[in-house]
């Protein structure tokens, strides 16, 4: 098979670049010829090979999207030998990885967090217009082979939205590469973190890892680390990506709380930030299925999130960390995260977290897109695909 990776921008720092990275490695250790497409590119020097560059236009920027999938609709006009794996919304590719959930989906979720005057002139943006519009088209193009969902709330959003037949849609959960994160190395990371942030023994250490902070609850998760400070417990919170931090730092400081909340921006070399961590936090409004959440699982580490993130299909509330119904409320968060103080209780969930996280390994997903990719490639060409089995 010849895979044309799309994705918009190729960076280290993201989760699903990440994911995709190990992906294509693995596609290519299988026999296929993987070729990524983007507009930029930051990802390891092993891969950029099989990198080309998509260019777009700067500016203006609430019309790259649909400039993207038209350069790379062209792209794919050019080389009809390969089929079109898009991790973005572009309308004619073959097959769809919808790891980013559904645009009209988070429209409606993302009302929660607007009045109802600029919820009803968000939808009216020229950037939320393009990606309704790119959506609708690619779901709906008869060159459509085949749409794999990260979750079965994904596949379902996708179903009711646009009407896709379900049996075109496979759910695939996430992949982790579980090497990435042993157990043996967690005293060190823990002892490295601790030091280089000067946090105490006694003050338990929250991790958030997420781009996108009022999507992804930083909001809650300021307003439930201002609850705990007021009971005098000894925690910090180390809060990882991209965004403004100043509305929640200022709020946590006019509290009082500010010492407890840390952001760090974008880092390199995140594993050191899971496996030195104590606990994970991540009350999301809208998240298909969190990467960081399921690296966090693999570094041992219970998790806080929300029944709208797909990573709660693997497993239970109260086995592996909990599960919030509603992720604005925060004496719920503030409760479990209070409860995560207890050492005995982390160890326990730690190790649930860790046993979910080896159900999901890189390998095995990797195998079962390779399968939906299989019978795309079928489809396309009415020849076999020709792939050997992935390794382990």
């Amino acid at each position: 098979m010849r895979i044309a990776l799309a994705r918009y921008r190729y960076s280290p720092h993201g989760g699903a670049e990440r994911y995709l990275d190990g992906l294509g490695e693995r596609l290519r250790e299988a026999g296929a010829d993987v070729r990524i497409l983007s507009s930029s590119w930051e990802g390891a020097e092993k891969t950029v090979s099989s990198w080309e560059r998509i260019r777009v236009p700067k500016w203006p920027a609430s019309f790259r999207p649909f400039l993207f999938a038209q350069a790379v609709g062209r792209w794919a006009r050019a080389h009809p030998e390969w089929l079109l794996f898009s991790w973005e919304r572009l309308p004619g590719a073959e097959v769809v990885r919808a790891g980013d959930g559904c645009h009209a989906e988070w429209l409606m979720r993302k009302r929660a967090l607007k009045t109802r005057h600029v919820a009803a002139l968000d939808r009216l943006r020229p950037l939320n217009r393009n990606h309704i519009r790119l959506e609708r088209q690619m779901f709906l193009s008869e060159k459509l082979l085949a749409v794999i969902a990260n979750s079965a709330r994904g596949k379902e959003e996708i179903v009711r939205h646009y009407g896709v037949p379900a049996e075109n849609v496979s759910v695939v959960h996430n992949g982790v590469d579980l090497s990435r994160f042993p157990a043996a190395k967690r005293e060190e990371a823990r002892a490295n973190l601790r030091g280089r942030f000067a946090i105490f023994e006694d003050e338990t250490v929250f991790l958030f890892v997420g781009s996108g902070f009022a999507r992804k609850g930083v909001g809650a998760l300021t307003d439930a680390a201002i609850a705990l400070a007021r009971t005098g417990k000894r925690f910090r919170i180390l809060v990882v990506g991209k965004g403004d931090p100043r509305p929640y730092t200022n709020r946590a400081a006019a509290s009082g709380a500010g010492s407890a909340l840390r952001f760090l921006g974008p880092v390199s070399g995140a594993e050191e930030f899971y496996l030195g961590s104590d606990a994970f936090v991540f009350p999301t409004v809208y998240e298909p299925f969190s990467n960081a959440c399921l690296e966090a699982m693999a570094a041992g580490l219970p998790v806080i999130t929300t029944g709208t993130n797909g990573v709660t299909e693997i497993f239970r509330d109260g086995d592996a960390g909990f599960v919030l119904a509603d992720p604005f409320d925060v004496p719920a968060l503030a409760g479990s995260m209070e409860e995560l103080l207890d050492p005995a209780l982390r160890m326990r969930m730690g190790t649930a977290a860790r046993q979910a996280a080896e159900r999901v390994p890189l390998e095995k997903k990797v195998g079962e897109i390779l399968g939906v990719l299989s019978r795309a490639w079928e489809k396309k060409t009415g020849k076999p695909s020709g792939q050997a089995a992935l390794p382990g």
